[in-house]
């Protein structure tokens, strides 16, 4: 089972500094990225106190633009063009190089793959137009299901519409306060996604660079004799 935002698709900076600047407020798209990080952790924080999603999301690019030296007050007005810009086509849109061909080779080697996301609705959608959808078998929203991670529900909904039980599932998402403890009150195993090092720190599980190269290890030590 795999996250949906900055696990298998990431957020595109460049589509955020385009919405932002053409909106008055000039910021690059590198900057951005280097300070994802701070923004992760608020929105960490937030969904731990039990903020829904839907202001978690603007709350979080908020976080993001001010960390990229971003007014305030800017950045508040900025979260209604990005809204805009996201509803036509998710800002969470880029897809890893190789993410395809694994999960193709995957789901030939008899893995199942289900995503379980915090999102608004539309995931489905989004992985037919970026080409993941002929993988993911089990698309489970905190959008429609009315639960959000942390929650353990959202991943019990999950293990029963796939039919299995914890112990033969592994979770990989991002944050490792909404993803990490939120598979393991489900008694699913998990695996932070960290590309970028923010959580050199984490103990609470293994950490790797990229599903995709997590999945790959997966393969490759299944075929070992």
């Amino acid at each position: 089972m795999l996250d949906a935002g900055n696990t298998l698709v990431f957020l595109d900076h460049l589509a955020v500094a385009d919405v932002v600047t053409s909106h008055g407020a000039p910021v690059d798209g590198r900057t951005l990225r280097e300070v994802e990080g701070q923004a992760k952790r608020r929105y960490e924080a937030l969904m731990a106190s039990g903020v829904s999603h839907e202001e978690g999301w603007g709350r979080y690019l908020r976080a993001l633009l001010v960390a990229a030296g971003v007014a305030e007050a800017v950045a508040v007005d900025m979260i209604g063009p990005l809204r805009r810009a996201h509803d036509a086509f998710n800002l969470w849109r880029r897809v890893p190089e190789g993410l395809i061909d694994v999960l193709g080779r995957a789901r030939s080697a008899g893995l199942r793959v289900g995503v379980v996301s915090n999102s608004e609705g539309r995931l489905p959608e989004l992985f037919e137009r970026v080409g993941l959808a002929p993988h993911i078998e089990v698309v489970i929203d905190s959008h429609h299901e009315g639960v959000s991670k942390p929650d353990p529900e959202l991943f019990r909904r999950a293990l029963l519409r796939m039919s299995l039980a914890p112990e033969r599932c592994v979770y990989l998402g991002d944050i490792p306060g909404v993803d990490v403890v939120g598979a393991h009150a489900a008694n699913i195993a998990a695996v932070l996604v960290d590309p970028l090092g923010f959580y050199r720190d984490h103990r609470a599980s293994p950490r790797t660079p990229s599903a995709t190269s997590w999945i790959e290890q997966m393969l490759v030590e299944r075929s070992s004799p």
